[in-house]
Protein backbone atom coordinates (compact mmCIF):
# COMPACT_ATOMS: atom_id res chain seq x y z
CA UNK A 1 0.00 0.00 0.00
CA UNK A 2 1.37 3.67 -1.05
CA UNK A 3 2.03 5.81 1.84
CA UNK A 4 0.80 9.64 1.24
CA UNK A 5 4.68 10.78 0.28
CA UNK A 6 5.32 8.05 -1.68
CA UNK A 7 2.25 9.30 -3.81
CA UNK A 8 3.55 12.95 -3.63
CA UNK A 9 7.63 11.57 -4.05
CA UNK A 10 5.83 9.87 -7.39
CA UNK A 11 3.94 12.50 -8.71
CA UNK A 12 7.12 14.71 -8.48
CA UNK A 13 9.83 12.50 -9.85
CA UNK A 14 7.50 11.43 -13.00
CA UNK A 15 6.89 15.36 -13.57
CA UNK A 16 7.77 16.47 -17.29
CA UNK A 17 8.07 19.85 -17.28
CA UNK A 18 8.12 21.15 -21.20
CA UNK A 19 9.10 25.04 -22.26
CA UNK A 20 6.51 25.95 -24.36
CA UNK A 21 6.93 29.46 -25.02
CA UNK A 22 7.48 33.05 -23.38
CA UNK A 23 4.82 35.72 -23.60
CA UNK A 24 3.83 39.18 -21.17
CA UNK A 25 3.22 37.97 -17.96
CA UNK A 26 -0.41 39.69 -18.11
CA UNK A 27 -1.12 37.71 -20.70
CA UNK A 28 -0.40 34.19 -19.09
CA UNK A 29 -0.41 34.58 -15.69
CA UNK A 30 -4.40 33.82 -14.85
CA UNK A 31 -5.64 36.61 -12.37
CA UNK A 32 -2.90 38.68 -13.03
CA UNK A 33 -3.70 42.45 -13.07
CA UNK A 34 -0.73 45.35 -13.92
CA UNK A 35 -0.76 47.14 -9.88
CA UNK A 36 0.40 43.98 -8.54
CA UNK A 37 3.97 42.94 -8.78
CA UNK A 38 5.37 39.93 -7.60
CA UNK A 39 9.09 38.67 -6.17
CA UNK A 40 11.03 36.02 -4.82
CA UNK A 41 10.64 34.28 -1.38
CA UNK A 42 7.25 33.98 1.18
CA UNK A 43 5.31 36.90 0.75
CA UNK A 44 7.20 40.66 2.85
CA UNK A 45 5.98 43.48 4.10
CA UNK A 46 7.69 46.16 1.64
CA UNK A 47 9.14 47.76 4.79
CA UNK A 48 11.31 44.46 5.62
CA UNK A 49 12.43 44.14 2.21
CA UNK A 50 16.30 44.49 1.64
CA UNK A 51 17.93 46.57 -1.25
CA UNK A 52 17.56 43.92 -4.32
CA UNK A 53 13.52 43.60 -3.56
CA UNK A 54 12.88 46.89 -2.25
CA UNK A 55 14.74 48.83 -5.44
CA UNK A 56 13.19 46.01 -7.53
CA UNK A 57 9.32 46.34 -6.89
CA UNK A 58 10.18 50.13 -7.04
CA UNK A 59 11.75 49.63 -10.62
CA UNK A 60 8.80 47.51 -11.40
CA UNK A 61 6.28 50.11 -10.86
CA UNK A 62 8.30 53.06 -12.52
CA UNK A 63 8.58 50.39 -15.62
CA UNK A 64 4.48 49.26 -15.49
CA UNK A 65 3.69 53.36 -15.50
CA UNK A 66 2.17 53.05 -12.38
CA UNK A 67 4.10 56.23 -10.58
CA UNK A 68 6.61 58.46 -12.24
CA UNK A 69 9.11 58.77 -9.40
CA UNK A 70 10.31 56.54 -6.82
CA UNK A 71 8.88 58.19 -3.92
CA UNK A 72 5.73 58.36 -5.19
CA UNK A 73 5.94 54.36 -6.08
CA UNK A 74 6.84 54.04 -2.46
CA UNK A 75 3.61 55.71 -1.05
CA UNK A 76 1.78 53.90 -3.24
CA UNK A 77 3.51 50.49 -2.42
CA UNK A 78 2.88 51.49 1.48
CA UNK A 79 -1.10 52.86 0.95
CA UNK A 80 -1.69 49.25 -1.08
CA UNK A 81 -2.45 50.81 -4.50
CA UNK A 82 0.21 48.89 -5.90
CA UNK A 83 0.06 45.11 -4.93
CA UNK A 84 2.87 42.96 -3.85
CA UNK A 85 2.92 39.13 -3.72
CA UNK A 86 5.08 36.08 -3.74
CA UNK A 87 6.13 34.65 -6.92
CA UNK A 88 5.37 31.10 -5.82
CA UNK A 89 1.47 31.90 -4.62
CA UNK A 90 1.13 32.70 -8.77
CA UNK A 91 2.78 29.40 -9.80
CA UNK A 92 6.21 31.86 -10.70
CA UNK A 93 9.79 31.86 -9.84
CA UNK A 94 12.84 32.83 -10.14
CA UNK A 95 16.65 33.63 -8.93
CA UNK A 96 17.78 36.75 -6.93
CA UNK A 97 14.98 39.32 -6.35
CA UNK A 98 12.14 37.17 -8.71
CA UNK A 99 10.79 41.01 -9.78
CA UNK A 100 8.15 39.99 -12.13
CA UNK A 101 5.56 42.58 -13.36
CA UNK A 102 2.57 42.55 -15.45
CA UNK A 103 4.15 43.43 -19.44
CA UNK A 104 7.74 41.88 -18.75
CA UNK A 105 8.09 38.68 -20.53
CA UNK A 106 8.40 35.40 -18.68
CA UNK A 107 9.30 31.81 -19.91
CA UNK A 108 6.45 29.53 -20.07
CA UNK A 109 6.53 25.73 -18.80
CA UNK A 110 3.79 23.11 -18.45
CA UNK A 111 4.16 20.08 -16.58
CA UNK A 112 2.51 17.59 -18.98
CA UNK A 113 1.04 14.89 -16.66
CA UNK A 114 -1.13 17.95 -14.18
CA UNK A 115 -0.99 20.60 -16.82
CA UNK A 116 0.06 22.60 -14.62
CA UNK A 117 1.87 25.76 -15.68
CA UNK A 118 4.42 27.92 -14.11
CA UNK A 119 6.23 30.72 -15.04
CA UNK A 120 9.99 32.92 -14.76
CA UNK A 121 11.19 35.95 -15.99
CA UNK A 122 13.97 35.11 -18.59
CA UNK A 123 17.56 36.34 -17.91
CA UNK A 124 17.67 39.59 -19.65
CA UNK A 125 20.76 38.97 -21.87
CA UNK A 126 24.12 41.28 -21.55
CA UNK A 127 22.13 42.99 -18.57
CA UNK A 128 22.59 40.06 -16.39
CA UNK A 129 20.07 40.00 -13.82
CA UNK A 130 18.52 43.12 -14.47
CA UNK A 131 15.64 44.05 -12.96
CA UNK A 132 13.67 40.36 -12.69
CA UNK A 133 17.18 38.93 -10.91
CA UNK A 134 18.96 42.00 -9.45
CA UNK A 135 16.02 44.27 -8.53
CA UNK A 136 18.03 46.92 -11.21
CA UNK A 137 16.23 49.61 -12.73
CA UNK A 138 17.06 52.49 -15.48
CA UNK A 139 16.56 53.85 -18.80
CA UNK A 140 19.22 50.82 -20.02
CA UNK A 141 17.42 48.02 -18.43
CA UNK A 142 13.61 49.51 -19.58
CA UNK A 143 14.81 49.34 -22.91
CA UNK A 144 16.09 46.37 -22.62
CA UNK A 145 13.01 44.89 -20.92
CA UNK A 146 11.17 46.43 -24.01
CA UNK A 147 13.02 44.61 -26.93
CA UNK A 148 12.92 41.24 -24.99
CA UNK A 149 9.05 41.31 -24.40
CA UNK A 150 8.51 42.92 -27.65
CA UNK A 151 11.03 41.92 -30.13
CA UNK A 152 12.81 38.60 -28.82
CA UNK A 153 9.96 36.86 -27.03
CA UNK A 154 7.32 36.71 -29.51
CA UNK A 155 10.06 35.09 -31.97
CA UNK A 156 11.43 32.53 -29.02
CA UNK A 157 7.59 31.91 -28.19
CA UNK A 158 7.49 30.52 -32.13
CA UNK A 159 10.76 28.82 -32.67
CA UNK A 160 9.20 26.72 -29.55
CA UNK A 161 6.05 25.78 -30.91
CA UNK A 162 7.74 24.99 -34.17
CA UNK A 163 9.42 22.18 -32.30
CA UNK A 164 6.55 21.64 -29.77
CA UNK A 165 8.63 22.69 -26.62
CA UNK A 166 11.39 21.37 -25.26
CA UNK A 167 11.18 19.02 -22.66
CA UNK A 168 13.47 20.10 -19.83
CA UNK A 169 13.92 16.74 -17.89
CA UNK A 170 15.57 15.49 -21.36
CA UNK A 171 17.42 18.42 -21.64
CA UNK A 172 18.62 18.88 -17.36
CA UNK A 173 19.50 14.78 -17.52
CA UNK A 174 21.64 15.78 -20.70
CA UNK A 175 23.62 18.10 -18.85
CA UNK A 176 23.93 16.36 -15.49
CA UNK A 177 25.85 14.31 -18.07
CA UNK A 178 28.16 16.85 -19.14
CA UNK A 179 29.25 18.27 -16.09
CA UNK A 180 26.30 20.33 -14.66
CA UNK A 181 24.66 20.60 -11.40
CA UNK A 182 22.37 22.73 -13.21
CA UNK A 183 21.96 25.39 -10.66
CA UNK A 184 25.23 26.95 -10.52
CA UNK A 185 26.80 25.83 -13.27
CA UNK A 186 24.64 24.72 -16.83
CA UNK A 187 27.81 25.33 -19.22
CA UNK A 188 26.79 22.22 -21.10
CA UNK A 189 23.06 22.64 -20.77
CA UNK A 190 23.47 26.29 -22.38
CA UNK A 191 24.60 24.76 -25.08
CA UNK A 192 22.55 21.97 -25.60
CA UNK A 193 19.72 23.89 -25.60
CA UNK A 194 20.70 26.73 -28.16
CA UNK A 195 21.20 23.43 -30.44
CA UNK A 196 17.62 22.93 -30.00
CA UNK A 197 16.06 26.25 -30.33
CA UNK A 198 18.20 26.91 -33.66
CA UNK A 199 16.09 24.10 -35.12
CA UNK A 200 13.05 26.36 -33.78
CA UNK A 201 14.42 29.34 -35.41
CA UNK A 202 14.99 27.99 -38.73
CA UNK A 203 11.31 27.27 -38.84
CA UNK A 204 9.86 30.42 -37.94
CA UNK A 205 7.94 32.79 -40.56
CA UNK A 206 10.53 36.03 -39.78
CA UNK A 207 13.46 37.97 -41.78
CA UNK A 208 16.36 36.54 -41.47
CA UNK A 209 17.75 39.57 -39.26
CA UNK A 210 15.25 39.13 -36.82
CA UNK A 211 16.10 35.34 -36.28
CA UNK A 212 19.53 36.22 -35.78
CA UNK A 213 18.98 38.88 -33.51
CA UNK A 214 16.95 36.54 -31.10
CA UNK A 215 19.68 34.08 -31.76
CA UNK A 216 22.93 36.37 -30.65
CA UNK A 217 20.50 37.22 -27.77
CA UNK A 218 20.52 33.61 -26.46
CA UNK A 219 24.27 33.39 -26.82
CA UNK A 220 24.61 36.17 -25.21
CA UNK A 221 22.62 35.15 -22.10
CA UNK A 222 24.91 32.74 -19.61
CA UNK A 223 22.84 30.26 -17.82
CA UNK A 224 19.81 31.75 -19.95
CA UNK A 225 18.47 27.79 -19.11
CA UNK A 226 18.65 28.33 -15.04
CA UNK A 227 15.77 30.48 -15.52
CA UNK A 228 14.03 27.47 -17.67
CA UNK A 229 14.79 25.06 -14.60
CA UNK A 230 13.11 27.41 -11.96
CA UNK A 231 10.02 27.64 -13.80
CA UNK A 232 10.26 23.75 -14.73
CA UNK A 233 11.02 23.17 -10.94
CA UNK A 234 8.36 25.21 -9.76
CA UNK A 235 5.81 22.93 -11.98
CA UNK A 236 7.23 19.80 -10.90
CA UNK A 237 6.83 20.61 -7.42
CA UNK A 238 3.20 22.05 -8.24
CA UNK A 239 1.90 18.60 -9.46
CA UNK A 240 3.40 17.05 -6.01
CA UNK A 241 1.27 19.57 -3.83
CA UNK A 242 -2.12 18.61 -2.70
CA UNK A 243 -1.86 15.26 -1.23
CA UNK A 244 -3.40 14.92 1.94
CA UNK A 245 -1.16 13.91 4.63
CA UNK A 246 1.88 14.07 2.67
CA UNK A 247 4.71 16.06 4.27
CA UNK A 248 7.18 16.30 0.97
CA UNK A 249 8.44 19.41 0.49
CA UNK A 250 7.17 21.23 -2.36
CA UNK A 251 8.52 24.59 -2.52
CA UNK A 252 11.83 26.43 -0.81
CA UNK A 253 12.38 29.93 -1.19
CA UNK A 254 13.61 32.80 0.60
CA UNK A 255 13.53 37.36 0.26
CA UNK A 256 16.90 37.93 1.92
CA UNK A 257 15.00 38.05 5.43
CA UNK A 258 12.68 35.05 5.62
CA UNK A 259 13.22 31.33 4.11
CA UNK A 260 9.73 29.69 3.44
CA UNK A 261 9.19 26.01 2.44
CA UNK A 262 5.65 24.57 1.42
CA UNK A 263 4.85 20.45 2.09
CA UNK A 264 2.41 18.83 -0.13
CA UNK A 265 -0.03 17.62 2.22
CA UNK A 266 -0.46 21.65 3.36
CA UNK A 267 -0.81 23.35 0.37
CA UNK A 268 0.15 27.05 0.19
CA UNK A 269 0.74 27.31 3.71
CA UNK A 270 4.54 28.84 4.10
CA UNK A 271 6.84 27.83 6.90
CA UNK A 272 9.39 30.46 7.62
CA UNK A 273 12.39 30.89 9.65
CA UNK A 274 15.04 33.33 9.55
CA UNK A 275 17.22 33.87 5.76
CA UNK A 276 20.19 31.71 6.09
CA UNK A 277 24.03 33.42 4.95
CA UNK A 278 26.14 31.79 2.17
CA UNK A 279 29.61 30.54 2.85
CA UNK A 280 31.73 30.49 -0.71
CA UNK A 281 33.72 32.04 -3.30
CA UNK A 282 33.38 35.95 -3.42
CA UNK A 283 34.55 36.93 -7.34
CA UNK A 284 36.74 40.18 -5.73
CA UNK A 285 38.76 40.45 -2.36
CA UNK A 286 36.83 43.86 -1.78
CA UNK A 287 33.42 41.74 -1.05
CA UNK A 288 32.52 39.41 1.97
CA UNK A 289 30.22 37.73 4.02
CA UNK A 290 29.40 41.18 5.37
CA UNK A 291 28.09 42.30 1.92
CA UNK A 292 26.45 39.27 1.42
CA UNK A 293 22.37 39.19 1.14
CA UNK A 294 20.85 36.22 3.34
CA UNK A 295 19.67 33.56 0.68
CA UNK A 296 17.17 36.01 -1.42
CA UNK A 297 15.61 33.69 -4.35
CA UNK A 298 13.10 30.87 -5.56
CA UNK A 299 16.09 28.77 -7.44
CA UNK A 300 16.42 27.22 -4.30
CA UNK A 301 13.35 24.90 -5.70
CA UNK A 302 15.43 23.53 -7.92
CA UNK A 303 17.43 21.90 -5.26
CA UNK A 304 13.69 20.55 -4.08
CA UNK A 305 13.29 18.80 -7.36
CA UNK A 306 16.77 16.99 -7.32
CA UNK A 307 19.23 19.16 -8.76
CA UNK A 308 21.89 21.81 -7.30
CA UNK A 309 22.96 20.80 -4.61
CA UNK A 310 21.31 17.65 -5.06
CA UNK A 311 23.38 16.50 -7.73
CA UNK A 312 26.75 18.30 -6.74
CA UNK A 313 28.66 15.18 -7.41
CA UNK A 314 27.93 16.09 -11.15
CA UNK A 315 29.69 19.06 -11.62
CA UNK A 316 33.64 18.93 -9.96
CA UNK A 317 34.49 22.42 -12.43
CA UNK A 318 32.15 23.94 -10.02
CA UNK A 319 33.10 22.38 -6.55
CA UNK A 320 36.87 23.04 -7.68
CA UNK A 321 35.99 26.72 -8.46
CA UNK A 322 34.54 26.60 -4.19
CA UNK A 323 37.67 25.01 -3.12
CA UNK A 324 35.71 21.89 -2.47
CA UNK A 325 37.02 18.19 -3.94
CA UNK A 326 34.84 15.67 -6.01
CA UNK A 327 35.41 12.98 -2.65
CA UNK A 328 33.36 16.47 -0.93
CA UNK A 329 30.62 16.73 -3.62
CA UNK A 330 30.05 12.32 -3.46
CA UNK A 331 29.86 12.59 -0.01
CA UNK A 332 27.28 15.56 -0.27
CA UNK A 333 25.09 13.51 -2.02
CA UNK A 334 25.29 10.63 0.46
CA UNK A 335 24.39 12.88 2.76
CA UNK A 336 20.89 14.62 1.10
CA UNK A 337 20.34 11.33 0.38
CA UNK A 338 19.26 10.68 4.07
CA UNK A 339 16.48 13.13 3.84
CA UNK A 340 14.72 12.70 1.13
CA UNK A 341 12.12 9.67 -0.53
CA UNK A 342 14.20 8.26 -2.78
CA UNK A 343 15.74 9.67 -6.13
CA UNK A 344 14.75 10.80 -9.36
CA UNK A 345 15.68 7.98 -11.75
CA UNK A 346 15.90 11.01 -14.58
CA UNK A 347 19.03 12.81 -13.21
CA UNK A 348 21.92 10.33 -12.73
CA UNK A 349 25.33 11.57 -11.73
CA UNK A 350 28.22 9.85 -13.84
CA UNK A 351 30.30 10.32 -11.09
CA UNK A 352 28.42 8.81 -8.26
CA UNK A 353 26.77 5.92 -10.49
CA UNK A 354 23.39 6.49 -8.70
CA UNK A 355 20.52 9.20 -9.35
CA UNK A 356 20.53 12.40 -7.95
CA UNK A 357 18.09 12.56 -3.95
CA UNK A 358 15.26 13.91 -4.47
CA UNK A 359 11.60 14.39 -2.19
CA UNK A 360 12.92 16.19 0.85
CA UNK A 361 11.03 15.09 4.29
CA UNK A 362 10.70 17.45 7.21
CA UNK A 363 10.76 14.38 9.34
CA UNK A 364 13.71 13.46 8.37
CA UNK A 365 15.54 16.48 8.63
CA UNK A 366 14.36 17.31 11.89
CA UNK A 367 15.28 13.17 13.14
CA UNK A 368 18.99 13.75 11.82
CA UNK A 369 19.58 17.44 11.89
CA UNK A 370 20.85 17.23 8.26
CA UNK A 371 19.51 20.71 6.14
CA UNK A 372 19.07 20.72 2.38
CA UNK A 373 22.47 22.37 0.88
CA UNK A 374 21.61 24.56 -1.40
CA UNK A 375 23.83 25.83 -4.20
CA UNK A 376 23.27 29.48 -5.40
CA UNK A 377 24.65 32.77 -6.54
CA UNK A 378 25.52 35.30 -3.60
CA UNK A 379 23.82 38.26 -4.17
CA UNK A 380 25.06 41.67 -3.02
CA UNK A 381 22.30 42.80 -0.04
CA UNK A 382 22.74 46.61 -1.01
CA UNK A 383 23.33 46.26 -4.74
CA UNK A 384 21.50 43.34 -5.63
CA UNK A 385 24.26 42.14 -8.12
CA UNK A 386 25.80 38.72 -7.62
CA UNK A 387 29.06 38.86 -5.95
CA UNK A 388 30.15 35.55 -5.67
CA UNK A 389 28.82 31.18 -5.59
CA UNK A 390 28.39 29.20 -2.83
CA UNK A 391 25.86 27.51 -0.75
CA UNK A 392 23.52 27.87 2.12
CA UNK A 393 22.07 25.39 4.56
CA UNK A 394 18.17 25.72 4.41
CA UNK A 395 16.69 26.39 8.49
CA UNK A 396 16.20 24.14 10.30
CA UNK A 397 12.90 25.48 12.04
CA UNK A 398 10.54 25.63 8.74
CA UNK A 399 10.31 21.95 9.24
CA UNK A 400 10.00 21.52 12.16
CA UNK A 401 6.99 23.87 12.10
CA UNK A 402 6.00 22.20 9.27
CA UNK A 403 5.85 19.11 11.35
CA UNK A 404 3.76 20.55 13.95
CA UNK A 405 0.56 20.93 11.17
CA UNK A 406 0.62 17.47 10.78
CA UNK A 407 0.73 16.84 14.56
CA UNK A 408 4.23 15.76 14.98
Amino acid sequence: MKTENSIAFEKLVSARPVLIGCRRAGEVIPGFRRNLILHSGPELEFGKMRGPHRKGVVGAALYEGLARTASEAEQMIENGEIELAAANDWNSGAPGSGITSYSMAVLVVREANSGIIATAPPIEGAQGGGLGGWGVYNEEVKTNLDRIAGSYAPLLDAALAAIGGIDVVELFSAGLQMGDEEHTRQVATDNLFFSKIFNGVDQIDAASEEKFRLLRFLQSCRRFVHHVGCASAVASLKSASGVAGATLVTAMCGNGVEFGIKTSGTGEQWFTAPAPVFNGHYFSPENGPAESSPWLGDSSNVEAWGVGGMAAAAAPALLAMRGETLEQGIAQCREMARVTCGVNPHFAIPTLGECAPAGILPERVVETGITPKMHGGILSRTTGGQIGIGYARTPLDCFGKALSCFGR
